[in-house]
């Protein structure tokens, strides 16, 4: 007999142990080949962060250029090249219907099952990370999801084969077998994980406990010699707050560094605490208490290097709340604050955010009355011209005490942000009628501070102060304006702050 082919066989090894592979020969009708049995990678954290393996998706330009060649059921080549969540903000998200897959551009017939479409994505990779980024773009930008996708009686949802037919999934499981069956035709060591997940349903008042049961999949992959993450279920999209679905790439979930990865996906293997540790691919591994007392921060929020000074989800204040945010990587250029109650009513007169530095700022919440609130932050960064605000965190709050007054602040615009602009005096927004009011302005960027036309008085390097007469009739307001010593915009007047007349 002669061997024709060539076949390796992962087996694990449940003490993580190196040990010899060992070879042989199969025979199968009249091919026979050489099998190769091969004991899986020890369990490890990987050596190198994604920033040093995947600097920028730009390196599989070429890769993704190669799955979106042309239309599944047209066979029509598109014009558009494809731009990562990274490189193109997606300015519209499509609402699943469940009804057509939102399919992407391969040649036709070649999803027919997994053996033709890994024959057809693999063929200009150079390296088990090429393969791997094709099997993750072409599951996250061709298979859709619909919790009620009715599939035929016979047919397991969850097959990989049954899950390419119809091109969508009825939960992540459907995702990460179709991730696995790829990998293992090429025969890269590839997981499958299940677990708890902090997703748009998950209530910190509800946390999770070991006698829950794991809802949800992805995969950890053997790819230049490190264990990686990937979870194709989320990079191809999200359900929001309403349990709607949107249709929207996430480059995010490729190759996730394990200490991003741990703070929405805890592994739970019921029957081996051990190996649900060795999973989270931490050096220091994360209880599940640790786990549910840290604050769900969005995909986004963890890409851009945003941090916060408080990391559980809920807090407990009297009176007053300060929030410190700090942006390590992206500048950032405007964070919004949004203020609800527990039963959404809107009080984001009582939030306000000021930016204390170039890569700081602070978050002030009063609230009106003792009670439950929801506090949301987004941000833009720099240079960002689309109307979507992204989402960063959000907090329950929970205020035990107020002020015997408590009054609303001056409504902020975004140049306020931009110049680093304070408002000292006056902190509140609603002002008396034909009444003296002292104004102080702090910012180290602006020229000079007006009250509509009137140009305040600078009293040192940062600050504007001086003493008006309020408006005599009710149902008006003030406005402060600031101007900047670039020559551009030298003596355009931008609104900072405004005032309401009681």
């Amino acid at each position: 007999m002669f061997c024709c082919g060539s076949v390796d066989v992962y087996v694990s090894n449940p003490h993580g142990e190196d040990t010899e592979n060992v070879s042989g020969c199969f025979l199968s009708g009249f091919k026979g080949g050489k099998l190769t049995r091969k004991v899986t990678p020890k369990t490890a954290p990987p050596k190198e962060k994604k920033k040093v393996v995947v600097p920028s998706p730009y390196m599989f330009m070429h890769i993704d250029e190669h799955v979106r060649k042309k239309s599944v059921r047209t066979g029509e080549p598109v014009t558009s090249s494809p731009k990562s969540i990274e490189l193109q903000e997606i300015e519209e998200e499509d609402e699943w219907t469940g009804n057509d897959p939102p399919q992407h551009e391969t040649p036709e017939n070649v999803a027919r099952n997994v053996k033709s479409l890994v024959t057809y994505l693999v063929g200009p990779c150079k390296s088990d990370m090429e393969k791997v980024r094709a099997f993750y773009y072409w599951i996250c930008n061709n298979i859709g999801f619909d919790r009620k996708y009715n599939y035929p009686k016979r047919e397991s949802p969850n097959d990989p084969n049954v899950v390419l037919r119809h091109g969508t999934a009825m939960s992540s499981e459907g995702y990460t077998n179709l991730f696995s069956a790829l990998c293992r035709s090429v025969s890269i060591p590839v997981k499958k994980l299940k677990g708890y997940v902090k997703d748009t349903r998950y209530d910190p008042e509800e946390p999770f406990t070991q006698l829950d049961e794991p809802e949800h999949a992805w995969n950890a992959v053997y790819v230049g010699h490190d264990w990686r993450f990937v979870d194709c279920a989320w990079g191809s999209g999200f359900e929001d707050e309403e349990g709607i679905y949107h249709k929207r790439y996430e480059e995010f979930w490729f190759m996730t560094d394990p200490e991003n990865f741990i703070n929405d996906h805890f592994p739970y293997l019921r029957n081996d605490p051990l190996s649900s540790d060795m999973w989270q691919l931490l050096k220091r591994p994360v209880t599940l208490e640790e786990y549910n007392k840290t604050v769900r921060t969005e995909a986004v929020t963890r890409d851009w290097g945003v941090e916060f000074s408080h990391r559980e989800p809920i807090i407990v204040f009297r009176k007053e709340l300060h929030i410190i945010v700090k942006t390590t990587i992206v500048p950032i250029m405007q964070i919004t604050a949004t203020l609800d109650t527990s039963d959404k009513v809107n009080m984001d007169a009582y939030v306000a955010t000021f930016r204390d530095s170039e890569d700081h700022y602070k978050i002030l919440a009063r609230p009106p009355s003792c009670g439950v609130y929801i506090l949301k932050l987004a941000g833009k960064r720099e240079g960002d011209t689309q109307p979507r605000t992204p989402g960063l965190v959000k907090y329950i709050l929970k205020c035990t005490d107020i002020n015997n007054l408590v009054k609303t602040f001056p409504f902020s615009y975004t140049a306020a942000q931009t110049l680093q602009v304070c408002v000292l005096e006056p902190t509140y927004r609603d002002l008396e009628p034909n009444s003296p009011v002292k104004f102080r302005i702090a910012s180290p960027f602006v020229a000079d501070v007006y009250i509509e036309d009137l140009l305040l008085e600078k009293i040192d390097d940062y600050t504007w102060e001086g003493e008006i007469l309020t408006p005599k009739k009710s149902g008006q307001f003030l406005v402060v304006y600031g101007t900047t010593a670039d020559a551009s915009d030298h003596r355009r007047k931008q609104p900072l702050y405004k005032f309401n007349i009681l």
